[in-house]
């Protein structure tokens, strides 16, 4: 219900769909346009494989906001439900030893119980440690976690992210991952004049915490990459509670903050 195959069921309902880019096992990385204002935001989910239920939440967001024409003249917002689809797959349906990925995954990293510890990409790649942006890597070969690639942008995910960023210069970035109900706002103090406060505000309204992030998730990250090259509004946007994957009966909470954070964010920048 909630992998690729839903994401590509659900895309339908929506007018204006492109593809940003092909995952390492030729998926479509879906993005949905909406609205018709000068500026924009972008809006993506499941960097991660764990983390699935954020592109369920976020295909929810986009819907509502596509029933809010009052928004539509004010931005333009780009909704990239499913970033690394492949680990999503991997997360939900386990690894295929008849795939050439996947044997090379097993190889690194044994036979495991791929969906409770697969957040990487086909290539054992942690998307989200992946963008140019103090790279480094925590590990120094494919696995489950945190292992950034051989360089940065190496990964076809990575790259069609950063391609779209650059193409549409958004007012406003938001990555949602989960858990942790935290808003991350910083990197290295070259966030813009105005995100602290309105990570602040954003976070007080609905039931979050603005905080800097520490340790692992310091570098490498798709807001990250966003605040050094353009000194923008980016957030980091940890949903829910608990240990991933959250439990399906987590999704109508992060369907909720989703919306409230996203409109927020949105009142707050335009």
């Amino acid at each position: 219900m909630y992998g690729y195959s839903h994401i590509c069921e659900e895309i339908k309902g929506f007018k204006k769909v492109f593809v940003i880019g092909n995952t390492r096992e030729k998926r479509n990385i879906f993005c949905i346009e909406l609205g018709n204002g000068e500026k924009c935001a972008v809006f993506a989910a499941a960097f991660h494989g764990l983390e699935y239920l954020t592109a369920t939440a976020l295909m929810e967001f986009a819907k509502r906001f596509s029933e809010m024409p009052e928004l539509h003249n004010r931005l333009k917002l780009f909704v990239v439900p499913m970033v690394n689809p492949d680990g999503v797959e991997i997360a939900i349906n386990g690894v295929n030893p008849k795939n050439p990925y996947h044997r090379d995954i097993i190889k690194h990293t044994g036979i495991i119980d791929f969906r409770k510890v697969w957040q990487a990409n086909a290539s054992g790649v942690d998307i989200n440690h992946n963008f140019n942006a103090d790279w480094k890597s925590v590990y120094t070969c494919p696995g489950p976690t945190k292992y950034g690639g051989e360089y940065p942008e190496s990964e076809p995910e990575t790259r069609a992210v950063v391609k779209l960023l650059q193409k549409t210069e958004p007012e406003l970035f938001i990555a949602f991952h989960s858990q942790g109900k935290e808003i991350y706002y910083d990197f290295n103090g070259l966030e813009s004049k105005s995100a602290k406060q309105n990570a602040e505000r954003v976070a007080e309204i609905c039931g979050y915490k603005a905080t800097v992030p520490e340790g692992t998730a310091t570098f490498g990250g798709a807001k990250d990459y966003y605040i050094q090259k353009y000194h923008k509004e980016a957030y980091t946007v940890e949903l829910g509670l608990g240990k991933n994957p959250l439990p399906h009966s987590a999704l109508p909470e992060m369907i909720n903050d989703v919306y409230n954070i996203g409109i927020n964010f949105i009142e707050k920048v335009f």
